[in-house]
C-alpha cells in the first residue's frame, strides 16, 4: 500500500511541475521572451516523454511552433464573446515583435469600422505567437517551413493562402475560440478569406476588413473584375444575387422600406453581367471604406450568433418547466441583469410579472410556449423567435451606465402565490440620428434574449 501511495505522490509530483514548466514557457512567451520559452519547452520534452506533457513540449519545441498567446484586448468572458485571433507565418525568432505589433496595429483597425466599433465590448481579441523557420510561401517549385503553410493560390494574381487544417491546430492550443482567424502573411501578396479565416499577404490593412468580411461575415464580393479564374455559378446569397428582381434579391427587404441606398445594381462576384450587388456607392465588399447597409445587418446578426444579449443575471434563472420559486421574505427580492453593450445606443429591457395561472395549459397546449429560463447553450442562439407572452411589460427600466438592470419584488406588490417573471432583452439596433435601424429582419430572433424566475409571495 505504501508503495503505491509513493507513487501516486511521485505522479502527483511529476504533474505539477510539469504544469509549472508550460506556465512559465507561455508566461515567457507572453513576456516576448521567445528564446526562453523554446527552452523550457525542449526541457518539458526531454524529461517527460511519452505523456501528453511532453507531447505539447515536443510539438512547441519544433522550429515552427506555436509557442503561446496574449491578449490583445478582453471585454468579457469568452462563453459570451466572440474571440477572434491573430496569427503571423514567416515571422521568424528576430521579427517576431514585429508581428506583436503589426496584431495590435490590425485590431485597432478593425475597431475603427463602425460595426466593430458600435460592437467593440462584444469582441475578444487575442494572438498567436507563432514562430517560423522561415520567411516565405510556397508555390513556383519552392517549399518553406512555417506553421501555416502560406501559399501561392491558383488566381491570376496570384493571392496567398494558408492551410486551414494548420490554423485549427494552432487554435486547438488555445484554451477558448470561437474559430475565427485573421493571418498576416509577412511575404504574401493580396489575401483570402472563408471558413473562418482571413489571410492577408503583406501589411494591408484594408484587405484585412475585406476578407474578415468573407471569413466572418459570411459576405461575398461585389466587384465586377474578376480575380480568380472564373466558372461556378453566382451566389444567392446575402449580399450577391444571380437575379436582378427586386422583389427577389436576399435583400429585398430594404428595398421594401425603401432605403435610399438599396436597389440591385448589376455587377458583382467577379461578372459584369449576370450577378447583382445591394448599392451603387459601393461597400467593403467591392472598394469602398465602409460595409453597405444590406452587409451591416448581416454582421450585427453573425455577431448575435456568438454573443447573447445578456450577459448574467442573479439569481440563477429558471426554466418555465422548472417550477422551484424563489420565496420573497419580509425585504424585497432583487432580479439583476446585466446586459451587453453597445458603444452609442442602449439595449431595450422590458420585465413581466405574470400570474402562475397565465402559463398553465389548456386544450390547445400552454398558453404561453414553455421557455429556457437560462442561457441558451452554446451554439443555440436564435434556433426560435421568443414566444408572445401576450401580456404588456409591468416595468422596463434603463439600467445604470455600466448595463445594470434590477427589478425589486415587495411582498406588498403582488397577491399571495406563484408568479413567473421574465425578463426580455432585444438589440434595436437603432442608433442616434439615422432613420433606420441597422437590422431589418431578424428570422431567427438573434437580437433579443430572455431570463425567467418563479416567485412565491407568501400568504399575509
Amino acid at each position: 500500500m505504501w508503495a503505491w501511495m509513493w507513487l501516486l505522490l511521485c505522479a502527483s509530483s511529476a504533474d505539477e511541475e510539469a504544469s509549472k514548466l508550460i506556465e512559465s514557457a507561455e508566461r515567457d512567451a507572453r513576456g516576448k521572451r521567445y528564446a526562453e520559452a523554446r527552452a523550457t519547452y525542449q526541457k518539458l520534452a526531454r524529461k517527460y516523454p511519452g505523456t501528453p506533457e511532453g507531447a505539447l513540449g515536443e510539438r512547441r519545441s519544433q522550429p515552427s511552433a506555436f509557442l503561446g498567446w496574449d491578449w490583445i484586448k478582453q471585454t468579457g468572458p469568452s462563453s459570451n464573446r466572440l474571440d477572434i485571433v491573430w496569427m503571423g507565418d514567416g515571422w521568424e525568432f528576430e521579427s517576431l515583435k514585429d508581428f506583436d505589433n503589426l496584431a495590435s496595429d490590425a485590431a485597432t483597425v478593425l475597431l475603427r469600422d463602425e460595426v466593430m466599433r458600435e460592437y467593440a465590448s462584444y469582441l475578444n481579441l487575442r494572438r498567436a505567437i507563432l514562430v517560423s523557420a522561415q520567411n516565405g510561401v510556397d508555390g513556383f517549385g519552392r517549399d518553406y517551413d512555417t506553421p501555416l503553410g502560406a501559399h501561392t493560390t491558383g488566381t491570376f494574381a496570384g493571392h496567398v493562402g494558408v492551410d486551414h487544417s494548420k490554423v485549427k491546430r494552432m487554435l486547438a492550443e488555445i484554451p477558448e475560440h470561437d474559430g475565427q482567424a485573421i493571418v498576416f502573411v509577412r511575404n504574401g501578396v493580396l489575401g483570402t478569406g472563408g471558413g473562418g479565416t482571413a489571410v492577408i499577404g503583406g501589411r494591408e490593412m484594408k484587405t484585412m476588413v475585406h476578407e474578415f468580411g468573407h471569413s466572418f461575415g459570411q459576405l461575398h464580393d461585389e466587384y465586377q473584375t474578376q480575380q480568380g479564374h472564373g466558372g461556378g455559378g453566382v451566389p444567392n446569397d446575402v449580399n450577391v444575387s444571380s437575379t436582378g428582381d427586386t422583389t427577389k434579391v436576399p435583400w429585398a427587404h430594404w428595398i421594401t422600406a425603401k432605403h435610399p441606398q438599396v436597389g440591385a445594381y448589376e455587377g458583382a462576384a467577379g461578372q459584369v453581367r449576370g450577378a447583382w450587388r445591394p448599392t451603387a456607392a459601393g461597400c467593403i465588399m467591392d472598394s469602398a471604406a465602409t460595409f453597405c447597409p444590406v452587409c451591416r445587418e448581416h454582421l450585427v446578426l453573425r455577431l448575435y450568433e456568438y454573443v447573447d444579449p445578456i450577459d448574467s443575471v442573479t439569481p440563477e434563472p429558471q426554466a418555465q418547466r422548472i417550477k422551484v420559486p424563489y420565496k420573497v421574505g419580509d425585504e424585497p427580492l432583487k432580479l439583476t441583469v446585466q446586459v451587453m453593450r453597445p458603444a452609442t445606443h442602449a439595449l431595450e429591457v422590458e420585465w413581466y410579472v405574470l400570474p402562475e395561472r397565465h402559463f398553465a395549459r389548456t386544450g390547445n397546449g400552454p398558453s404561453v410556449r414553455d421557455d429556457d429560463g437560462g442561457q441558451p447553450a452554446i451554439g443555440k442562439r436564435g434556433t426560435k423567435p421568443l414566444a408572445d407572452l401576450h401580456a404588456k411589460p409591468s416595468a422596463t427600466s434603463k439600467g445604470k451606465s455600466d448595463g445594470l438592470h434590477t427589478l425589486s419584488i415587495a411582498q406588498q406588490d403582488y397577491e399571495p402565490g406563484v408568479w413567473r417573471v421574465v425578463c426580455r432583452v432585444k438589440d434595436t439596433t437603432r442608433l442616434r440620428g439615422e432613420k433606420y435601424p441597422w437590422v431589418l429582419k431578424d428570422e431567427l430572433g438573434l437580437l433579443q434574449s430572455e431570463r425567467g424566475w418563479w416567485i412565491e409571495i407568501p400568504a399575509r
